[in-house]
């Protein structure tokens, strides 16, 4: 099982489950810190002290698109065995400047940290025969990718449009900011749901090319004990957090894991390959979760193929 953004938060979460799970005898933390992830490491490889159960470090930055375009050789020089469980937890909304520090590939900051890093890291283990034929992905989305409260609406039509938001060089027809800093305080980045709703459109379109695999997006909902919020300030980071779950429009890190544990192990609607499970409520992002791809609610924009190749398209111009 491979994991990214391991070492705290949902994804520390994510490896203590899946390390519990049947058959899987090696977790490989990918994370940028090499002494917060060893320090994962440890906590883990306590956890099953007794058993051959093996928790490996590997280091990874999402935001470098070389380091992921890497990561196929590293993977074959350290592990040399295929990928069964690819869980891509790692981003966040990255702090102020997340929407104007341009990457060498061309994308913005907040863009490579989501969402193309992770591409090229399939891509890159996909290329060295290192993702299984029957491997299970799950990308962590959000309900952001719909638009609500400080989060636009994504203008989202085809693959020039979708690269312009890509590139931070998309100008919104009603004036609304969809790419900036917005708030008070820190207080929240609308790039972020168009990041989120691009990935969802794009891992869509990716699963329809790997039919063999099961690769789907799936929300942790409003959940507290993420790393989403980190750089957002001390409100937005920490209280708000906090008061979505004491005021019931949130959840505890617990429950997020579980839908994200769903998307591997369970095969039913709505976590089948393609789809983009995420809250039914949308607002708060709580409850039974739904298959946005065909949800009224969001317009079934997520469901359109047209769109889907689209984001393919657009994402695939920033990579190698």
């Amino acid at each position: 099982a491979l994991i990214t953004g391991a070492n705290q938060g949902l994804g520390f979460e994510m490896a203590k489950r899946i390390a519990h799970m049947p058959r899987v005898n090696k977790v490989v933390l990918a994370c940028r810190n090499e002494q917060r992830a060893n320090e994962a490491r440890e906590k883990l490889q306590g956890l099953f002290a007794d058993t051959s159960f093996e928790v490996v470090v590997m280091l990874v930055d999402t935001e470098d698109t070389t380091s992921c375009r890497d990561f196929g050789a590293k993977w074959t020089a350290i592990v040399n065995a295929p990928v069964d469980l690819f869980l891509m937890n790692a981003g966040g909304m990255g702090g102020r400047d997340a929407s104007d520090i341009m990457q060498p590939s061309g994308s913005t900051r907040i863009f490579a940290m989501n969402v193309l890093g992770h591409a090229e890291m399939f891509d890159a283990l996909f290329r060295a025969n290192m993702l299984s034929p029957k491997c299970k992905v799950v990308y962590v989305g959000s309900e952001t990718a719909v638009g609500k409260g400080p989060f636009p609406k994504p203008d989202l039509r085809d693959a020039d449009n979708i690269a312009a938001h890509i590139s931070s060089t998309y100008n919104d027809p009603t004036g609304a900011t969809a790419i900036k800093w917005i708030g008070p305080g820190n207080m929240g980045q609308s790039g972020y749901g168009t990041c989120k709703a691009i990935a969802a459109l794009y891992f869509s379109a990716l699963a329809r090319r790997h039919p063999s695999m099961k690769i789907l997006t799936v929300s942790p909902g409003g959940t507290r004990g993420t790393n989403a919020h980190a750089k957002s300030g001390w409100f937005f980071g920490n209280l708000i957090p906090f008061m979505m779950v004491a005021f019931g429009v949130g959840h505890p890190l617990a429950k997020g894991a579980e839908r994200l544990q769903y998307g591997f192990f369970v095969n039913e609607d709505p976590y089948v390959s393609g789809a983009f499970v995420a809250s039914k409520a949308i607002a708060p992002p709580v409850g039974k979760c739904v298959d946005y791809r065909s949800f009224k609610k969001t317009g079934n924009v997520f469901g359109d193929e047209k769109l889907q190749d689209a984001a393919y398209e657009a994402v695939r111009r920033f990579m190698r």
